[in-house]
């Protein structure tokens, strides 16, 4: 490539070390702990998935700011325990916690007790879950959660949330939300052509394989110079001005 983006996200590594405070590192030390030979719980893997869904169209760090309360509502994630949860109840302390989206987390409750009973059809057809995330390349368990059309379909659960879950247990894979795509795309960075959240995983598995950088870290790192609450720099409307990669940037 003909820009150096190693020295890109090294320039991002320092400035939000600087910048942040109380930076969020659960998904970088998922991934490390797995490269260490964690191996995950049925009940890790239950959180990871929950603590998915919550953050779709929440603020993370609100999530993050209650996660012992969360921990506790959600029954410390025993699943015998959670399959007997009231969804109404669950929905009405997420309203309590201010963590509620009038999108998402309504069907998503309403769907829990389904998505734990295919999360113990695929315990059962494999052995365990950390066997079925391992037992093929990311891409392929994304498509096995998140399409249609699959025997494993996870209720309200698109591309992009699966990813999420996938990286709370330490699978190494970006995760194509709005301020991945943004910065990414041809506007700006333009490091990803294609549009859609699998052209996107791809281009992004290549760029990692290249510059010898993970997945989550670029994620990471990208993500928290973006994001409300932590960096707010390449927002919906960046400000370009504070921009420490700007000479990366087309609209520069």
């Amino acid at each position: 490539m003909e820009k150096d983006y190693c020295k890109m996200f090294n320039i991002l590594d320092e400035y939000l070390k600087d910048k942040v405070q109380d930076i969020d590192l659960t998904i970088l030390e998922a991934v490390s702990a797995r490269n260490n030979g964690k191996s995950f719980s049925f009940e890790e893997h239950l959180k990871g998935f929950i603590y998915a869904q919550l953050s779709a169209l929440v603020s993370w760090k609100k999530i993050k700011d209650n996660q012992t309360k969360f921990d506790e509502l959600f029954c410390n994630f025993d699943r015998s325990k959670l399959k007997e949860q009231s969804a109404d109840f669950l929905i009405e302390e997420i309203k309590k916690l201010k963590c509620y989206s009038p999108y998402t987390t309504k069907n998503q409750m309403h769907a829990l007790r389904a998505n734990i009973e295919t999360f113990e059809k695929i315990e059962q057809k494999f052995g365990s879950l950390e066997k079925f995330v391992t037992h093929t390349t990311p891409v392929n368990i994304i498509k096995l959660l998140a399409d249609s059309k699959s025997t494993y379909k996870l209720k309200y659960s698109g591309v992009a949330l699966v990813c999420e879950y996938l990286r709370n247990v330490g699978i190494d894979v970006i995760k194509p939300d709005v301020h991945i795509k943004r910065i990414l795309g041809a506007e700006r960075l333009s490091i990803v052509k294609g549009k859609s959240d699998y052209a996107v995983i791809a281009e992004c598995k290549e760029l990692s394989d290249e510059i010898g950088i993970n997945q989550v870290k670029m994620d990471y790192l990208l993500w928290n110079y973006c994001s409300k609450g932590y960096g707010e720099v390449c927002t919906a409307k960046p400000k370009c001005e504070k921009c420490v990669i700007r000479e990366y940037c087309n609209k520069r």
